[in-house]
């Protein structure tokens, strides 16, 4: 029976990266960073040190095992980045409250997509500056960006949290616009935004045509 250190050394003998990838799968569930790190020391001395996605698994393996400075140290060493491992530490760094780090990052990107602009927008709604969760919106729609049911929900969010009623329409009428207007939990979001600016009346009649 092959022992666990004699399965990693076959690894390193293997075609491609596909064990690699299920090792950090099961430290992935397992949230062992000690494991992680293992792994990490294997790939480091294989012929995968550089493969795109071995580092994004690593960088999205460690922010969710909360090590934070080793999913940036990998993404930091790098020889090539992508809009991928872009958005792998944006999420990270959000979900970690480092958001003016992850605004850094996603201005330092030559190609950010959708997703990028959605994980700063939901990640300052989520950290409570709501202004700035606010502002990205904004920002995101002047790229021309498409606005998703995502965008939406995190802006009606930040309206929520600043009270700010009048702001709060102006997404609405934009979300009228939009294939997400009968969407539940836009629903929910505007009964939300609705309910933290005190406007019962607009909260019961979202809640009315939701049931209806």
């Amino acid at each position: 029976m092959a022992t666990r250190h004699g399965l990693i050394r076959d690894l390193l003998c293997l075609p491609d990266s596909s064990p690699f990838a299920k090792l950090l799968d099961s430290c992935l569930r397992s949230r062992s960073a000690r494991e992680t790190r293992r792994v990490h020391a294997r790939i480091l001395n294989s012929q995968f040190l550089k493969e795109i996605f071995i580092q994004n698994r690593l960088i999205d393996v460690y922010g969710k095992c909360d090590c934070l400075d080793d999913a940036r140290k990998v993404f930091d060493r790098m020889p090539q980045r992508n809009t991928f491992n872009g958005n792998s530490i944006i999420t990270v760094l959000t979900k970690s409250g480092f958001l003016d780090e992850a605004a850094r990052i996603l201005g330092s990107m030559p190609d950010p997509d959708q997703c990028s602009w959605n994980l700063m927008v939901s990640g300052f709604a989520q950290n409570d500056r709501f202004e700035e969760s606010y502002e990205y919106f904004v920002k995101m729609h002047k790229e021309n960006f498409f606005l998703n049911g995502y965008s939406f929900g995190s802006a009606l969010s930040a309206c929520a949290g600043l009270m700010d009623f009048d702001i709060g329409i102006q997404v609405y009428a934009m979300v009228t616009k939009s294939r997400y207007s009968t969407d539940v939990f836009m629903g929910s979001a505007l009964i939300n935004m609705y309910s933290k600016c005190s406007s019962v009346a607009c909260s019961q009649d979202v809640f009315s045509g939701m049931i209806e």
